[in-house]
């Protein structure tokens, strides 16, 4: 199952030729030598190469010559080349000692027995194919496809990345009518470069998507991709298509990017149920992903995806046994789409309470995600749920109440009263000034606007915005000079805005 390049590559070093077309010349009709001239390998005998000064680092230089190239080298001191494949008609060894015998007799016919290197050089070309046992093989006795595709990715992993999606590719092709390959790829791509998505999917994800679809076995094994299956995914490969599309639209409008949606998978969840909901094959109706992005019908579905998403993305449920998970939550999903309730949010939670996917949020583990900082691929998301009614199409960015600037050494040595060290530390300290107790998510006009204004500035002039808009308890110190108080004041808010958000199951309307 595996090694037929390097044995082929072997063969033709050994007992072929290579050709390629000379530059400047036009491919013939037929076999042309001059244009296509054959080469054969070679081995320089003369002196090792330098492997400093080569960038392949090699200790032989092998060549692929022609004959006209050879005989032009032909009586060079620095060239004296040996046709490789002429090493398998010296005569046979019967021990190591005579291969010295055999390799002498040869240069001595040449001129070279006191050249040192040749000598070295052609025997060890001798034992390595005369000699040697340097290929290896192992017998697999497994009849299982599955498992002889698993063997040849790892024995494959040294060179070009191979996937199980790529070997299962190929048998699904066979039993797709249409470019299978090129429409999944085409697929891969408008997810990649779409200015309204940029997520980086590949195909694996497009073919455990197109299971999940189809209620098949989500595993990647070659059973789930017989003809039945392939012919029913190829059947509604559109539908699956546009629904994969949609959903990252939609992941995109909740203002996530590539970096923030580190668990790809989580979106197949919201594609099954988005793609089964509202669906009716018979009359030819397509599910809730054909709508989903129109915000001002699906207001409360997106804000129940978006919480899921979020939740899911904070507590990592998909750092492993991905196919269970998908698995069960299909399970769970499943009845929800043909009833008028919503996207099953309260059933996912109720259903992994308590297990290692757990999605409600301790007292502990709040306490972690108020230390976050800005530049956390997870800040986005633990603010996103603090902040479930902004406008998530618009432009928003991560921006502190108190300026960054503010808490520079410079800025804080102007200070009055920030000459105890102690005192001083708490504003040097990032969890507290670069912390989500610090942080809200902004229009990014008006944070272009807001720069680095003092906080309490800022709010004044900002017509209809309280403080309560932005989570900061009623009565708060707004000055610099009493930001350890805003941030201890705020950070118990905002714990206590999570753990009512996920530490039990409510309604999304009930929170706005």
């Amino acid at each position: 199952i595996d090694g037929q390049q390097r044995l082929t590559s072997l063969y033709i070093g050994l007992k072929g030729t290579y050709a390629y077309k000379l530059p400047r010349k036009w491919w013939p009709r037929t076999k042309d030598d001059s244009i296509l001239p054959p080469r054969k390998l070679y081995l320089n005998l003369a002196a090792p190469l330098d492997e400093e000064s080569n960038e392949e680092m090699m200790s032989h230089e092998f060549k692929f010559l022609t004959d006209a190239q050879f005989n032009e080298d032909t009586g060079k001191a620095e060239k004296i080349w040996f046709q490789v494949g002429e090493i398998l008609d010296f005569d046979a060894a019967e021990t190591d000692d005579d291969v010295l015998d055999i390799v002498m007799d040869y240069l001595q016919g040449i001129g070279q027995e006191s050249n040192k290197y040749a000598r070295k050089a052609l025997t060890r070309l001798y034992f390595a194919i005369r000699r040697d046992s340097t290929i290896h093989f192992y017998n697999e006795t497994n009849q299982s496809i599955d498992h002889v595709l698993d063997i040849f990715i790892r024995t494959n992993h040294g060179g070009t990345p191979l996937a199980f999606s790529d070997l299962l590719m190929s048998i699904a092709v066979a039993n797709w009518k249409k470019d299978a390959r090129q429409q999944i790829d085409d697929l891969v791509d408008q997810v990649r470069f779409g200015s309204d998505m940029e997520f980086s999917i590949n195909r694996d994800f497009v073919l455990k998507t197109a299971l999940m679809l189809s209620d098949a076995d989500v595993r990647f094994k070659v059973k789930n991709f017989t003809g039945d299956q392939v012919a029913k995914i190829e059947q509604e490969w559109d539908d699956i298509k546009t629904c994969i599309l949609e959903v990252f639209r939609l992941i995109r409008s909740f203002g996530l990017n590539d970096a923030a949606l580190r668990a790809k998978n989580a979106a197949i969840p919201i594609a099954y149920y988005l793609f089964h909901k509202g669906r009716d094959k018979t009359n030819g109706k397509q599910g809730l992903y054909a709508d989903i992005n129109n915000r001002a019908r699906h207001e409360e579905e997106r804000k129940r995806i978006r919480q899921w998403l979020h939740m899911s993305l904070l507590k990592g449920v998909f750092g492993g046994q991905g196919d269970a998970l998908l698995t069960n939550l299909r399970k769970i999903i499943r009845p929800g789409v043909s009833s008028s309730a919503g996207f099953p949010l309260d059933e996912i939670v109720t259903d992994y309470r308590g297990t290692a996917k757990d999605l409600t949020f301790d007292d502990d583990f709040i306490d972690r995600l108020l230390k976050t900082q800005k530049d956390d691929s997870s800040c986005f998301s633990i603010l996103a749920l603090l902040f479930p009614d902004l406008d998530f199409t618009q432009s928003l960015d991560i921006d502190h109440l108190h300026p960054a600037a503010s808490f520079r050494k410079k800025r804080l040595d102007t200070h009055v009263g920030f000459n105890n060290p102690g005192g001083r530390s708490f504003y040097e300290n990032p969890e507290n000034w670069n912390g989500i107790a610090n942080l809200h998510l902004l229009n990014s006009s008006k944070n272009k606007s807001k720069q680095d204004e003092p906080l309490e500035q800022w709010l004044a002039r900002q017509n209809g915005t309280k403080a309560e808009d932005l989570l900061i308890p009623t009565g708060t110190n707004l000055t610099f000079v009493a930001f350890e108080a805003f941030v201890e004041a705020r950070a118990a808010f905002l714990k206590q805005k999570l753990g009512s958000l996920v530490g039990a199951v409510n309604s999304v309307a009930a929170q706005g």
